[in-house]
């Protein structure tokens, strides 16, 4: 991994967000209104979305075969792809996927193997951060801290209690499969 990473421009109102399928397809579960409350409120931020993703596909318990979800990952008409939900599935992408196109990528859970791709390209904005189906149940605080992630305004330190002590230093990757 090439270190320092590099980061994407910061985003700016107007620019476009396309919507990512990459993993588990949408269930009853109301997770086409949660979808939407996600889109909505980076909608509220000023930004375009793109798509619709392909919602409705399905093959098996996945979002579409995987050439479908590669090719809406790959799509890099937007300088932020934000996923719609994790589960499982991201990771098979990995086999034929050569490069992610530079840009912010939003997502969690299995969508971490896809965010590592991107780090191990030498390409920051990799955010392992809300996907679109709970963006919108999030805490104000954490809504307005990524909102100021993605349009380059300065963070608050983040604080928190270590449980060892000690010095580190270089990249801090986190994720969750």
């Amino acid at each position: 991994m090439a270190y320092p990473l590099t980061l994407p421009p910061p985003l700016r109102q107007g620019d476009a967000v396309r919507l990512v399928a990459a993993s588990s397809a949408l269930s009853g579960d109301g997770a086409g209104q949660r979808l939407r409350a996600g889109c909505d409120l980076l909608a509220s931020w000023g930004l375009q979305l793109l798509g619709p993703a392909p919602l409705e596909r399905h093959w098996g318990y996945l979002a579409g075969r995987d050439w479908q979800r590669r090719q809406d990952l790959l799509e890099a008409d937007a300088p932020l792809r934000a996923c719609v939900r994790g589960g499982w599935g991201a990771a098979r992408l990995l086999e034929r996927l050569e490069a992610l196109p530079a840009g912010w990528l939003l997502g969690f859970s299995d969508v971490t193997s896809l965010l590592w791709a991107q780090c191990a390209s030498g390409r920051g904005g990799a955010i392992h951060g809300p996907l679109l189906t709970s963006l919108a149940a999030e805490p104000a605080w954490s809504q307005e801290r990524l909102r100021r992630l993605l349009f380059g305004e300065p963070l608050a330190p983040l604080q928190g209690q270590g449980w060892r002590g000690g010095v580190a230093s270089g990249p801090l990757l986190v994720g969750n499969l």
